[in-house]
């Protein structure tokens, strides 16, 4: 079906032809444009619920070390941040489409119910393994929350005006990261870390509850398709052949060079198998899915695979210095986890201000792009800076680079989404943002694995070297030199050791993290790089129309009329 608009200019008369397809009419069935006050009551209950959500995933790289410790786990306890950024990344392919077809609330309050039932099982975890496999779930939770609480947002205001406001939510973000560190901590001093998902479970029940009654259900999609045509439209194929190649993918990439070698059998066969999965995913979408969960055409857009492409180390950098800052400051500079979780507040505070600040700059100018560009150059500079970092490094430098890399993060995390958006049809929004969070989240779990290979690789080369020449390490007994081997994730015991012998385990352990840090820079410049090939067509999406250089208004502001192409008078 297709509609047609018509605009005289002058004696001419322009005819624009617009091919309407299922994805377009189950994306503009949900634009429900809302005034100011209403907006902001939406806004603050998907920012209550992007608040919870990074507080949970935040929360438990302060007390890895602890829970490790409890649940036996001291070699593989780095799975714990790893299975839940796994199981975000394989879902995060379905949010956008089933929001589409299902609603947009009506998923969002699963993920919620999710969340819920899996931070109450973490806290009742008894094993390692029960407590990765409860991560894993909390991970699709969290997923959820972070998608279609942008794509609610994007639903509700124009793309003008989407800038300002994800740029608040962006800042719910940072506030987020900063609070569920110091609230793990506090209960992991005080009582067990147990206690943080014992609290957590009834908060993310009663933010589900505010979600219910503030947040207005934006579906119109029945009048598109009935109940059982919804189920036929699934893309079922998609959703088997993405779920299975992204798990063998990412278990490969993780597990390879610490649980197995990279050349062990089993890697390689998950790496095979994975592949050939994920081609026949990309044919699935390309010939035979009737609603892809991603639709390849979005990649026909140079601009808009570069965005996409430059999250993917995004991802690799912002994830993993979440998980290995605190490592930093537990493990090499012996803090405690309160300690630790005040040093990441420069960060994350940092990231919330300025996420707010460059959300209002795009809306004020309509423009993007100077914004990203400066985002990427200043949280560049600061990856350089973090080379410098040492055992002994003054608190105020490690602080300043800190701050430094939160107004990085702040001008990129929410810019980057509002430039995706302006490179695409409107009617693709949510499948966009599932998009860039699956190429987001792909890309922190390939760099949380990368990193953590570096800095065991590292370690387990230089305690080698030890067992075979104790003088190089002020004969540091073999026994201590095996206890530190099976503990590279968790603050290890000093007290028996003379000075020197603390300073050379410190040392151990900082070139292993400084290895780390030399993989950050490439990284961000190459996001960098990138920004400067994407072009800026200011606030509007590719399928708005401009007709004698006046932009024409958003289409799609009645949720219960037929779509049509809007186009200014002239």
């Amino acid at each position: 079906m297709s509609s047609e608009t018509h605009a005289k200019l002058g004696t001419v008369t322009v005819v624009v032809t617009e091919k309407r397809d299922l994805s377009d009419k189950l994306g503009d069935s949900h634009v429900n444009l809302l005034p100011r006050k209403q907006v902001l009551i939406v806004l603050l209950a998907v920012s209550l619920g992007l608040f919870i959500s990074f507080a949970d995933q935040t929360g438990v790289t302060v007390a890895m070390s602890q829970i490790g410790k409890d649940l036996n786990a001291q070699t593989t306890i780095n799975w714990a941040g790893t299975s839940s950024l796994l199981a975000n990344t394989i879902c995060q392919v379905l949010f956008g489409r089933l929001s589409d077809i299902y609603g947009r609330k009506s998923v969002l309050l699963t993920c919620i119910g999710i969340l819920a039932i899996s931070d109450l099982a973490c806290g009742f975890a008894q094993t390692g393994v029960q407590f990765f496999i409860f991560r894993a779930f909390a991970g699709i939770g969290n997923g959820g929350v972070s998608s279609l609480s942008m794509v609610i947002l994007s639903d509700v205001v124009t793309l003008k005006q989407r800038g300002k406001y994800q740029g608040i939510l962006g800042a719910s973000v940072g506030v987020g990261n900063a609070i569920g560190p110091f609230i793990m901590s506090a209960f992991a001093k005080s009582s067990s870390w147990r206690s943080f998902y014992y609290t957590l479970t009834p908060i993310v029940v009663l933010v589900g509850i505010s979600i219910y009654f503030l947040v207005p259900g934006t579906s119109d999609s029945d009048r598109v398709l009935s109940s059982s045509e919804k189920l036929k439209t699934i893309d079922y194929w998609g959703i088997l052949s993405s779920s299975s190649s992204l798990t063998l993918l990412l278990v490969a990439i993780s597990g390879g060079g610490t649980s197995y070698s990279w050349n062990s059998p089993l890697i390689i066969s998950m790496f095979s198998i994975g592949g050939v999965l994920f081609a026949t995913f990309l044919i699935i979408e390309w010939k035979v899915s009737k609603l892809p969960m991603i639709p390849l055409r979005l990649f026909k857009n140079p601009s808009l695979c570069l965005i996409l492409a430059s999250n993917f180390f995004f991802g690799m950098t912002y994830y993993s210095v979440l998980f290995y800052i605190p490592y930093y400051f537990q493990i090499i500079r012996q803090n405690s986890e309160i300690e630790s979780s005040v040093f990441i507040l420069p960060l994350v505070l940092c990231q919330a201000l300025f996420s707010t600040v460059s959300g209002n700059i795009v809306t004020y100018t309509g423009h993007y792009i100077f914004v990203v560009l400066a985002g990427y150059s200043i949280w560049l500079l600061s990856c350089g800076l973090l080379i410098i970092w040492n055992v002994n490094t003054n608190y105020g430098v490690n602080v300043i680079v800190l701050l430094l890399m939160g107004i990085g993060v702040g001008s990129t995390f929410q810019p980057t989404m509002v430039a995706a958006q302006a490179q695409s049809k409107k009617a693709d929004r949510a499948v966009v943002i599932s998009t860039r969070n699956v190429i987001r989240s792909f890309g922190g779990a390939v760099g949380i694995a990368i990193s953590s290979t570096v800095i065991s690789n590292t370690m387990y080369a230089k305690i080698e070297q030890g067992l075979v020449n104790p003088e190089l390490i002020a004969n540091i007994s073999k026994e201590y030199l095996y206890y530190m081997k099976d503990h590279i994730y968790n603050q290890i015991e000093v007290d028996k050791l003379t000075p020197t012998q603390v300073e050379i385990i410190k040392s151990m352990y900082m070139n292993s993290m400084r290895n780390y840090f030399y993989l950050l820079s490439p990284f961000i410049g190459l996001c960098l790089i990138s920004s400067f090939f994407v072009k800026d067509r200011g606030l509007q999406c590719i399928d708005e129309i401009n007709i004698g250089g006046r932009k024409n208004v958003e289409s799609g502001i009645s949720t219960s009329t037929s779509r049509t192409s809007a186009m200014s008078s002239v």
